[in-house]
């Protein structure tokens, strides 16, 4: 009897001390870097000609996701359900113009839920598209640092360019600039997030900050040493025709291009020469962006922050350079829904490859168990913890993008994409075979011996939407 008490004191003791010692740990840190409009084309997802050293050196550290699909792709929309972790619906989180505060007051977003558990929060450059939505409840301060400030006149450098925007509100679609980095946003955004990172490296609260980078969205404005990492010619244009019997629905006019002085006015398409330069000038973007992530990663290391700090990486969309005959998002093809999302944990694995289907409502849950907090239950996602512990594990079995009057589901497969009318019933219709035809060239709906494919996967899709949150 003796030695059973005995036993259960020191059992007791022990557990006693395992819990101080963990919970006098500190929590991780969070850096979340955004990078605008950002393809699913750097040298870590396979593009050999992309000049992306500091994200592909990111994305070996830790855990990259080479299928993770966003809710809706359009900026505005696509952050809205990100940090909500709630899905866009054809009311919720509709357009770039979103507003958390407007569409979903209640809600609780990522940088609230861990203001509210100890960190310090802090949000610079483009994280939200309305740039203080919820930042009274979302950041310490109670205030985002003002992008659109610091990239008036659209970030234009040359004189010629500055006055053609101030007379007609609009200017070229590209910039070549010989000069320094921080002579653009993203430049002088990379210098405060270094700034406050010496800041917060003094301080015992562990903190999530959030660095959005502006390009490689339109213009594409570069310094002119990211322009020289490339040869225009060396781009192949892509085949810019819509697919093989997909629906007039699936064609869009690509406004926000369109928007600028020196792209032609619907319906002319955009011509050869025009089309070079402005893949050139997106490469070029990404490449200026790729080095301010460099510049925030390497002094997060300097200051030797880095064991401690989650870090994630991702776009808030696609986007097209002339496939299928459209440019910029706002469609549910692959190239816009589909964006790179890179996570490096403490003590997770490194050189990690999830070929599994994920999506941006995941990512609340995802840091908020990293973190040993809470995670409210509006926020629908599944915790991708696990995959970050095994990228061998299985993954989602389907993903749900949407876009105004267009839901699309995309499994392993096959993706489906229906467009409805008012009276919810479909209007129009387009099925590709991811495996066999990836580039979504052949629209399979309207073959008859896919029928059985489409119904099952038109059944999946509405159970989806009747039943999401």
């Amino acid at each position: 009897m003796y030695y059973k008490q005995l036993l259960l004191i020191l059992s007791l003791s022990a557990s006693f001390f395992v819990q101080a010692e963990t919970s006098s740990e500190k929590q991780p840190n969070v850096l979340l870097i955004m990078v605008d409009d950002l393809r699913v084309e750097l040298g870590a997802y396979g593009g050999k000609h992309v000049q992306s050293p500091n994200i592909d050196k990111l994305a070996d550290q830790g855990t990259r996701f080479a299928n993770a699909y966003v809710s809706v792709p359009v900026c505005g929309a696509s952050r809205a359900s990100l940090f909500t972790g709630m899905r866009a619906t054809k009311d919720r989180f509709k357009n770039y113009y979103t507003s958390v505060d407007k569409d979903a007051p209640a809600a609780t977003t990522i940088f609230e839920q861990f203001k509210n558990n100890g960190y310090h929060t802090a949000g610079y450059g483009k994280i939200f598209h309305q740039v203080q939505d919820t930042a009274a409840k979302s950041w310490t301060s109670k205030k985002a640092w003002e992008w659109r400030r610091h990239a008036r006149n659209r970030g234009y450098q040359l004189a010629k360019n500055i006055a053609e925007f101030k007379a007609t509100k609009s200017g070229p679609t590209t910039e070549m600039f010989d000069g320094p980095d921080d002579a653009y946003f993203d430049g002088k955004l990379a210098n405060k997030a270094v700034e406050t990172l010496d800041k917060l490296a003094k301080s015992e609260q562990p903190f999530l900050l959030a660095v959005g980078f502006t390009k490689p969205h339109l213009p594409f404005n570069a310094p002119k040493k990211y322009w020289d990492l490339y040869d225009a010619e060396q781009f192949v244009l892509p085949e810019s025709a819509l697919p093989i019997d997909a629906p007039k629905s699936a064609y869009h006019q690509f406004g926000e291009l369109r928007s600028y002085s020196d792209t032609p006015k619907a319906p002319l398409p955009v011509g050869d020469e025009q089309a070079r330069r402005l893949v050139h000038g997106y490469h070029a973007a990404v490449s200026y962006a790729d080095a301010q992530v460099g510049k925030v990663l390497d002094h997060l290391e300097s200051l030797g922050l880095s064991d401690d700090t989650i870090v994630i990486l991702m776009g808030d969309h696609g986007y097209s350079l002339g496939e299928h005959g459209l440019w910029c998002k706002h469609s549910t093809f692959d190239v816009a829904t589909k964006t790179p999302l890179i996570i490096r944990a403490p003590n997770m694995p490194s050189q990690q490859t999830v070929e599994g289907l994920v999506e941006f409502i995941d990512v609340f849950p995802t840091l908020t168990e990293l973190a040993g907090i809470a995670t409210p239950e509006q926020a629908t996602g599944i915790s991708l913890v696990k995959l970050l512990g095994d990228d061998s594990l299985p993954a989602r079995s389907a993903v749900f993008p949407r876009y105004h009057s267009a839901e699309a589901i995309h499994t392993d497969q096959y993706t489906l994409t229906q467009w409805f009318d008012i009276n919810n019933r479909v209007r129009a219709q387009m099925l590709y075979d991811n495996k066999n035809d990836p580039d979504e060239t052949r629209n399979l709906a309207v073959l008859p011996k896919y029928k059985s494919v489409l119904n099952d996967l038109s059944g999946q899709l509405a159970a989806h939407m009747n039943t999401r949150k």
